[in-house]
C-alpha cells in the first residue's frame, strides 16, 4: 500500500458558543478550517492564506495550540497527516449564517460546542482539543 505524507494547518473558530466547521461538497465528514500546507510553508502563513482564499476573511488573532497526527487509507493509499491546530479570531468577527465560502467545492456552518459529539469532525482527536482549548 502506497504512503503519502501532508501537513495540514486548522483553525478553532469561535464566536460565543458556536464553533465554525467546514465540509467538502460531497464528504460524510467535517473538518475545521484551513487546508495543506505548501512545500517550505510555515503552518502560521499557511492558515493565514487559505482562510483567506476559502472565506475571503483576514485574521486578526492567531496561537498555536497543538500538533496532532492521524493516519487513515484513501483508496489504498495509506495518509500520514499532520495537523497543527491553531486559535483564530476573523476579521471581521461576524457570525453570518450560513457561513459564506469563497470557494464552490467547500460548505461552512456554525455548530454548537456543545454539540460537537454529534459531528463527524475529522480528525476525531480535534473535538477534545477544542473542548480544552475553548470550552463548551
Amino acid at each position: 500500500m502506497p504512503n503519502e505524507w501532508v501537513e495540514v494547518s486548522r483553525a478553532i473558530i469561535t464566536i460565543g458558543n458556536m464553533l465554525l466547521v467546514c465540509q467538502g461538497v460531497g464528504e460524510s465528514f467535517c473538518h475545521l478550517p484551513g487546508g495543506h500546507c505548501e512545500v517550505g510553508e510555515n503552518p502560521g502563513d499557511c492558515l493565514v492564506r487559505e482562510l483567506r482564499e476559502e472565506l475571503g476573511r483576514e485574521i486578526s488573532s492567531l496561537q498555536a495550540v497543538i500538533k496532532l497526527d492521524n493516519v487513515y487509507d484513501r483508496d489504498g493509499t495509506t495518509i500520514h497527516e499532520t495537523n497543527h491546530l491553531f486559535t483564530a479570531t476573523l476579521y471581521p468577527a461576524l457570525q453570518e449564517d450560513p457561513a459564506r465560502s469563497a470557494e464552490a467545492h467547500l460548505r461552512f456552518r456554525w455548530v454548537a460546542l456543545h454539540d460537537l459529539a454529534r459531528e463527524r469532525l475529522m480528525p476525531p482527536a480535534v473535538i477534545d482539543v477544542i473542548h480544552q482549548t475553548v470550552g463548551g
